[in-house]
């Protein structure tokens, strides 16, 4: 039941984080209509709610994704490097043809390098953030739980 918790507010958080952006890039491109995604995304499709429509599709399993890849961690016979590795490569596969149907870029070699090096460079951010505030909980409660240890 928590990991269909944990599903549920994955596609709900990937809707809030799109409808978000959607709105930013919609107000700082002065656009008069609200604006799901790139006007290529929006032009195929019937109409503007169309588009909301299936943005929001696209938001929810995004997010959807990133909370079945984050069960991945839940593995504990697997070291973090395994467990990393493979976090890295199914987000990739899975974000990339959700980014490519929301329209984020078009599908040529350069603009999937030019992702490719932005997936990894804000992938190893957010892991850099995660395993650094890991090492901090780790070492807070080493000074809890073992006080003595490390005093003369």
């Amino acid at each position: 039941m928590k990991r269909l918790g944990i599903l549920t507010s994955g596609a709900f958080l990937g809707l809030s984080i799109g409808f978000i952006c959607a709105l930013f890039f919609s107000l700082t491109n002065h656009a008069t209509t609200f604006m799901p995604s790139s006007p290529d995304f929006v032009a195929h499709l019937s109409s503007n709610t169309m588009a909301t429509l299936a943005a929001a599709g696209l938001w929810a399993a995004i997010g959807l994704l990133f909370s079945l890849t984050s069960l991945i961690f839940f593995n504990e016979q697997w070291s973090i490097a395994r467990q990393t590795i493979w976090h890295l490569g199914l987000s990739y596969l899975g974000f990339t043809p959700l980014a490519i149907l929301a329209g984020w870029f078009p599908l040529n070699v350069t603009w999937l390098l030019l992702y490719t090096l932005i997936f990894v460079g804000i992938y190893l951010v957010i892991w850099t953030y995660s395993m650094l505030r890991a090492r901090k909980t780790v070492q807070h409660l080493n000074d809890v739980l073992l006080p003595h240890k490390y005093t003369n």
